[in-house]
């Protein structure tokens, strides 16, 4: 990527002494990459020339940047076209942060379980409207996985999550994406620790019914599916009240 023009590159400010250098400049360039001003891939500038725009020691600008790298805002490059540049987007990196801080905050099974439900819900209906080929193979590969491993718990589970999944990255939404996949560390052993022979019988029926509507196309059906298996797996898991305050879900007993 060449470096910005001139005339788009990001007016700064000296940095304020009301607040730490380092983070006044960390501040001002997370509100240029949120009003545009920056995009991915542009080239900030190298420790020195940061330094000089900011009016702050390199130190400053140095301990800025570690800040940024560690955000995820932005790399730092090496060689004659060293410095800094604002990273391109890692949805990976989205993914493990979102898991790791929905872990920290203790969430709770009701809440992961009511967030699951309307993620789950939209993904079935946008999917329906976007399904290909390909999704629809994936979707009917992890349907079999789930009947096949029928008897298995941890087995069931996962072939369970990956049709869940296969819905998910139907929708061709990447946020509902990332969400799904952050879910899935905490999801993954509520699932296999209240996984029944009852439970599964549904679950395999429903598979079926949910893959029919999303390959007919059948937006409204496949929400309605969806919304019956959500509240099935909340009334499971949580009992009579699915608003119930439940331990942290991630401390949810092995099976």
């Amino acid at each position: 990527m060449n470096e910005p023009s001139a005339h788009t590159a990001p007016q700064w400010e000296p940095a304020a002494r009301a607040e730490s250098l380092s983070w006044s400049i960390v501040r001002q360039i997370r509100d240029a990459l949120f009003s545009g001003k920056l995009k991915a891939g542009e080239f900030i500038g190298s420790e020195i020339t940061l330094a000089q725009q900011f009016g702050v020691s390199r130190i400053a600008a140095r301990d800025a940047l570690r800040s940024l790298i560690a955000m995820g805002v932005v790399e730092v490059r090496m060689g004659s076209r060293g410095g800094a540049w604002v990273a391109m987007g890692n949805s990976d990196r989205l993914v493990d942060s979102l898991a790791v801080q929905l872990h920290l905050i203790g969430l709770t099974a009701a809440e992961m379980l009511e967030a699951q439900s309307i993620t789950s819900i939209a993904s079935a209906e946008l999917a329906a409207g976007r399904v290909t080929p390909e999704d629809a193979a994936r979707m009917e590969e992890a349907a079999q996985a789930t009947e096949a491993a029928a008897g298995d718990p941890h087995a069931f589970t996962e072939a369970s999550m990956r049709f869940r999944e296969a819905i998910v990255n139907a929708s061709k939404n990447r946020v509902l994406i990332a969400q799904y996949r952050a879910f899935g560390s905490v999801l993954g052993p509520l699932l296999e620790a209240n996984t029944t022979a009852a439970a599964t019988r549904r679950i395999i029926q429903s598979n079926a019914r949910l893959l029919q509507a999303i390959v007919n196309g059948d937006a409204v059906a496949a929400g309605e599916l969806m919304r019956e298996r959500e509240s099935g797996i909340r009334m499971r898991i949580l009992g009579s009240d699915p608003t119930a305050t439940a331990e942290p879900a991630a401390q949810a007993p092995a099976p």
